[in-house]
């Protein structure tokens, strides 16, 4: 997954009262259940407020190089799941008032023919913990979160070929992320965006996402 590309800015997202003025008086940034086009559920929320250690956030704004906005959008996603990361909508999202350029977490959504085996998944690979959700789920070291499930989606042009999954991954900052905050944090926060990107798609039935995480499997299950 690529990490936070693209030609936007992080801006705060300021209050506005009446007067059309921005209310000064505001905190900066804003909720976590208004982040990633409002997909967050009460779960997602509170686990993103852990892994930020902080209840405000902002976004990357701005668009990219091929000029699609840079603010995420499910409706988006849905749409260019088939497409390359430029032209991909990936919700990047900053701990309100950071200054370092780092994401506290970027999702990103794509099509795919396949899910890899635990195998390839391994290989090289440590801190690694299966959820039994979706086809396949695990969270990898300190950063990476991958989450595979059934989702026939088909593209345009180049890309018309139906593909039976739909890859998400979260990507995380380790030196943004609180102490007490955990991996199923992470899963928690990439769960919730897809429920509602397979709601969309009209495939939440088959996804197999749950409304809350389940119990992670033992090391060697």
């Amino acid at each position: 997954m690529s990490r936070w590309a693209g030609t936007g800015t992080v801006v705060l997202l300021v209050a506005v009262g009446c007067s059309g003025e921005p209310d000064h008086s505001a905190p900066p940034g804003v909720t976590a259940e208004r982040v990633c086009d409002g997909a967050l559920d009460t779960a997602g929320a509170e686990a993103l407020k852990r892994l930020g250690g902080t209840d405000r956030f902002t976004e990357l704004t701005g668009t990219t190089e091929a000029g699609q906005p840079n603010a995420f959008s499910v409706a988006r996603a849905a749409k260019h799941l088939h497409d390359d990361t430029a032209l991909r909508s990936r919700c990047t999202v900053y701990q309100a008032g950071d200054t370092s350029g780092r994401p506290l977490v970027e999702l990103d959504f794509k099509a795919a023919s396949r899910f890899p085996g635990r195998g390839d998944v391994e290989s090289g690979a440590r801190d690694l913990t299966y959820y039994p959700m979706g086809v396949l789920a695990y969270t990898k070291q300190e950063n990476s979160t991958s989450l595979y499930f059934r989702c026939t989606t088909t593209g345009k042009g180049n890309a018309a070929a139906a593909t039976p999954y739909v890859n998400a991954g979260l990507f995380s900052t380790p030196a943004q992320i609180e102490g007490d905050s955990t991996g199923k944090d992470r899963m928690t926060v990439l769960n919730s965006v897809s429920r509602r990107l397979a709601d969309v798609l009209a495939c939440g039935g088959e996804a197999g996402l749950p409304e809350r995480i389940p119990v992670p499997e033992e090391p060697g299950a």
